[in-house]
């Protein structure tokens, strides 16, 4: 956590519904490598109204992406996996991914950009 990963990049997905952690996935989140999960961590109840379980995971505990791309910097929640990403590669929500790239990057792919694990609760964007 706190170190930034340098030459990063960026895809967006549409994903909704519930993500790996068992949290909704929202409309400013990220999808991050499966090499930070941990494949011991179990499912348990969780204290949402509903219910439901969720993955006792620490990435699914407060875990956020901070993005640093073309002067900004946005911060977005960890709720899923991205199988297909390494840890310098990280997959947002088609909103996330347009804050930072309105363009749309080269077919839906955003390069050099500096990625940082870290703690928080919340989506940040400046």
């Amino acid at each position: 956590l706190n170190k930034p990963i340098s030459g990063g990049e960026f895809t967006f997905t549409g994903a909704t519904g519930r993500g790996a952690c068992g949290l909704d996935i929202g409309n400013l989140s990220a999808g991050v490598s499966s090499s930070l999960f941990d494949s011991s961590s179990q499912w348990v109840p969780s204290d949402l109204p509903d219910g439901r379980y969720i993955l006792n995971d620490p990435v699914c505990k407060g875990i956020c992406v901070q993005i640093e791309y073309k002067g900004s910097t946005a911060v977005f929640p960890v709720d899923n996996e991205c199988s297909a990403c390494d840890i310098d590669h990280v997959n947002l929500s088609t909103e996330a991914f347009l804050i930072l790239e309105p363009a749309g990057g080269n077919n839906g792919l955003a390069t050099n950009a500096t990625i940082t694990y870290l703690f928080c609760n919340s989506t940040t964007v400046t």
